[in-house]
């Protein structure tokens, strides 16, 4: 099959599905979603079993969903809640699960109006006008290599592979990483009865407390000023995506202004562990989730078992690996059953985009080069959603995806020589 289309979307997590709701609306249905997995929010889906929100911002325009689910959203209430999203906006049939796209191409026709885009799948050749990347900033493990890995007979792990720490009972085990995927484990290990946790932490981070009672207040804080604005000012859907587009319409100097303002603030409630070798960064929280992608530790009772002893903090590199555990960079050995590696991941999406110049080189991550609202500076035909810089990033997926749809729907409009009566919207 050869089908041609007027967009693909690769991808079916929060940004994919938002574009493709936000397409719908706009009267646009000659598009599918290409989606690897077997459901939405497929890393939400096989991630390990404790996961869930750390904050209760988690919806997306429109539609907070009918069932009644938590402030803060576990990991099955988070693939619940968007599947009734892409429910309710009917883009179920537009979504092609288990499908992995190998290959992209472009032909060098000037006529943005044509099937330029050819994406090579596990199943099929399709061609588009419009290509649309919401693959995440999570999509492939950073899993590094240590001399001697072949000579371990434990288990090495990442940790998008970990589930929960029932198998890891009675075992010696070594976490890698300082992030909240890393924290997470070795408190779940603890609580699991793992006979040593060791957490390894070889750079910097920020620690802050979760404070869930201060976090649901502002919840509900907030929910009573939309409700109050809603009830005053009585909002139509074109003036609330107005107020969408505003929401992330802003340059880069103010970009970097509030993340300085930001920093100021929430910098107080850090917690001190220079008493077990964790230190804060240099720079703030905010500056270094927003510009180096490295997102502060938000404690949900690790902190409490490292003071107890419990975990203990390591902060000497591997030298290598032996049979039976590690030797670190000071000379100590240790035996371990297994090795749990919490050390991130990337959005690799320069191994399907090949070109250099759709990238900003940034700390090897290869983020896209965009407008600063998701369309590639490179070409007009590409989007990337769920890559800017924002210093609210998961309160804004929905924003973006839901305001990029309404820019392709127009961008066609445009190309096709439509007037805007033609263009069929929903609401």
């Amino acid at each position: 099959m050869n089908a041609e289309l007027d967009i693909i979307i690769i991808g079916a997590g929060f940004c994919g599905v938002t574009v493709a709701a936000s397409l719908k609306n706009f009267g646009i249905n000659n598009f599918i979603v290409i989606e690897k997995g077997e459901t939405v929010a497929t890393i939400w889906k096989n991630s390990y079993d404790r996961l869930v929100t750390q904050n209760p911002y988690f919806i997306l325009p429109f539609f907070e969903g009918k069932e009644k689910y938590s402030t803060f959203k576990t990991k099955d209430e988070i693939v619940e809640y968007l599947t009734e999203y892409a429910h309710h906006f009917q883009v179920n049939s537009h979504i092609r699960f288990g499908e992995e796209v190998q290959n992209i191409s472009k032909t060098d026709n000037q006529n943005q109006t044509d099937y330029n885009w050819q994406i090579e799948t596990t199943k099929d050749i399709l061609h588009c006008k419009i290509l649309v990347i919401c693959t995440g900033l999570n999509n492939e493990p950073v899993i590094p290599k240590f001399f001697g890995q072949e000579d371990f007979s434990g288990t090495i792990i990442h940790s998008s592979a970990y589930q929960n720490g029932i198998p890891y009972q009675n075992q010696k085990v070594l976490v890698v990483g300082s992030g909240n995927s890393a924290a997470e484990i070795a408190l779940d290990l603890y609580e699991h009865g793992a006979a040593r946790i060791d957490m390894l932490i070889r750079g910097k981070r920020w620690v802050f407390p979760l404070y869930p009672r201060l976090r649901v207040l502002q919840h509900w804080l907030w929910r009573s000023r939309s409700y109050f604005k809603q009830l005053f000012n009585q909002y139509t859907t074109d003036s609330k995506i107005a107020a969408m587009e505003r929401s992330i319409d802003f340059s880069p100097e103010e970009l970097q202004a509030d993340i300085k303002e930001t920093d100021k603030f929430i910098q107080r409630f850090a917690l001190d562990l220079s008493a077990y070798s964790i230190y804060p960064e240099d720079k703030g929280p905010m500056d270094m989730e927003v510009n180096q992608g490295r997102v502060a530790w938000v404690d949900r009772g690790s902190v409490k078992q490292i003071k107890k002893g419990n975990i203990q903090v390591i902060s000497n590199n591997i030298q290598q690996l032996t049979k039976t555990g590690v030797i670190f960079a000071n000379g100590v050995t240790q035996d371990y059953d297994a090795i749990i590696l919490g050390t991130g991941f990337r959005p690799s999406i320069n191994k399907l985009l090949k070109q250099s110049e759709l990238y900003l080189n940034l700390n090897d991550s290869l983020l896209p080069n965009t407008d600063g609202k998701c369309q590639s500076i490179v070409d007009a035909t590409l989007y990337f959603v769920g890559f800017e810089k924002t210093a609210a990033r998961s309160a804004t997926y929905g924003y973006y995806g839901w305001c990029t749809g309404k820019r392709i729907a127009f961008q066609l409009m445009e190309k096709q020589l439509l007037s805007r009566q033609k263009l069929k919207i929903l609401f």
